[in-house]
């Protein structure tokens, strides 16, 4: 009698998604942010990630949140896009990244000039704010009236 072997397809193909699966992704991404003065505290996305100059690691791309703060200087905020390469598109990336991982290098970069705080409210003008304040506190639901003065 013959005996046929029996293919072991099921086992190979899950050894072939075990090995694709302990590769993952080998693009290394990086932020690198800069400002001028350095040393202000960095936050992406409203979450504290360091002090200028830095590089930070990130996986997703997208639009991110970038906040630099420093005293001394006003605050500086903006939106940054942070585009993938070629290689890290569908469909190549599955190649690039899962498939046969090379090991990219995809850096972003960042500088902001941080301008000088012009300094703070000064008391004639917070007096002025305070009156305005109570002007439209005072006034009903059809608006402020204009002072008694003034027609």
């Amino acid at each position: 009698m013959a005996s046929y072997a029996r293919p072991r397809i099921p086992q190979a193909c899950g050894l072939l998604a075990a090995l694709l699966a302990a590769t993952g992704c080998a693009t290394e991404r990086t932020l690198a942010i800069t400002s001028s003065p350095p040393g202000a505290e960095v936050r992406l996305d409203d979450r504290p990630i360091g002090r200028t100059p830095l590089r930070h690691a990130f996986l997703y791309y997208g639009d991110r949140r970038l906040t630099l703060q420093l005293e001394g200087c006003q605050p500086h905020t903006e939106v940054i896009r942070l585009d993938p390469p070629w290689y890290a598109r569908f469909p190549a990336d599955i190649l690039t990244e899962v498939l046969v991982p090379v090991g990219w290098k995809d850096e972003h970069r960042v500088h902001a000039e941080l301008r000088p705080d012009l300094g703070h409210i000064r008391t004639i003008d917070l007096q002025g704010v305070l009156e305005r304040a109570d002007t439209f506190r005072r006034a009903g639901p059809e608006g402020p009236r204009p002072p008694a003065d003034r027609p």
